[in-house]
């Protein structure tokens, strides 16, 4: 083996492959291409990159076939679209999440789910959008990923545009699970393509299944009360890549006769003397509420530092109204007592009357 294959071979062993899916994958892609139908703009594939550089070392035979060629061509920039996102706190999901690898074209635009994370409380994909024309800056898509069989989501899309790549994107879907859950199924059929140069209605479908990874979870059932607004904090949740929060917000009634809306969020700080931004998922109301403002929310926490043994949170509400005289927003800030969370033995205790720390300048809106 030549010095350049070793290198190569190396570099391999740090790639994970879906094992079970390569052999097919390799058999359909190589041996057994699709007869396409020209009738249908619509065709699926199933592809992963390592599998094309494993086949690359001892097998340059193949490198010419015009079926392995045409088989690189549809490759994007696979196992890499959470690395785009590393600003966000996104850097360790690349290496716990399931490859997905699924593509559909339509109208001339490739859609490929590259990989999925399932924390228990969320689902995270990442995708990759190519058009054979560009498209612009913005991007809308007509048509959620959802969770089968899972009453209600909140969901939440975040991109970028990479040139010579096309948009690269996540999903985060945080849907109402009732009892935990070992496996979702994922389903997304988007049909229309919007962006500031066009809008392109298509087929794209897409269904598969990710399992969940580990976590902890901590259950903190903490109540605490400012002017009129209580904050419910009920769960801590920590995996390998993130830390969620399950709270509620509980509003007097008698607060909304002089105010309009009451918005909870949380900021934390860990033992260390970092600070985080801990920005919520999506809210929903249940048939507990007693107010229109009465919310179940969910938050999620990245990039905690891995030596930290504490995390403290500090619940913050915005209440605000519209002064149809002033024609102006008026709004009034709220701070409560903390808790603070031993991430060792998973136990909490209550901080009065704390110092909320500042977020750090780039995590300021």
């Amino acid at each position: 083996m030549t010095e350049k294959e070793i290198s190569i071979k190396s570099s391999l062993e740090t790639i994970l492959v879906p094992t079970q899916k390569l052999d097919q994958i390799i058999d359909d892609t190589l041996f057994n291409p699709p007869v396409q139908n020209k009738k249908s703009k619509k065709r699926i594939y199933q592809v992963a990159a390592a599998a094309v550089l494993i086949l690359g070392i001892g097998t340059t035979s193949m490198i010419s076939s015009p079926a392995f060629a045409n088989f690189v061509a549809q490759i994007p920039v696979i196992g890499n679209v959470f690395g785009y996102f590393a600003t966000d706190n996104y850097e360790s999901y690349s290496s716990f999440s399931e490859s997905v690898g699924l593509t559909q074209s339509s109208e001339g635009i490739d859609i490929v789910i590259d990989q999925a994370l399932f924390d228990g409380t969320s689902v995270t994909l990442s995708f990759i959008l190519k058009s054979e024309n560009p498209l612009g800056d913005t991007l809308q898509i007509k048509g959620q990923p959802v969770v089968k069989g899972v009453d209600g989501k909140n969901t939440n899309l975040k991109f970028e545009y990479v040139e010579n790549v096309g948009y690269v994107g996540l999903y985060t879907l945080t849907p109402n699970f009732e009892s935990e859950m070992a496996q979702v199924s994922i389903s997304w059929e988007p049909d229309t393509i919007i962006t500031e140069k066009k809008e392109v209605e298509g087929n794209w479908a897409f269904e598969f299944a990710v399992s969940q990874i580990s976590k902890e979870p901590i259950i903190l059932d903490e109540k605490v009360k400012t002017d009129g607004v209580t904050v419910h904090l009920k769960e801590l949740t920590v995996t390998d890549v993130s830390v969620n929060i399950e709270y509620q917000q509980l509003v007097e009634p008698s607060l909304l006769e002089e105010w309009e809306f009451v918005e909870a969020e949380l900021i934390a700080s860990d033992n260390l003397g970092n600070v985080y931004k801990v920005p919520y998922n999506g809210g929903s109301t249940d048939g507990s509420a007693r107010t229109r403002e009465d919310f179940n929310w969910t938050a999620t926490l990245r990039g905690l530092n891995s030596q930290a043994t504490s995390l403290t949170l500090y619940p913050i509400a915005q209440v605000s109204r519209f002064n149809t005289e002033t024609e102006e927003s008026e709004s009034k800030h709220l701070e409560f007592d903390a808790i603070k969370v031993d991430l060792i033995n998973q136990s909490h205790s209550l901080v009065e009357d704390p110092t909320i720390p500042t977020l750090p300048e780039e995590d300021l809106d």
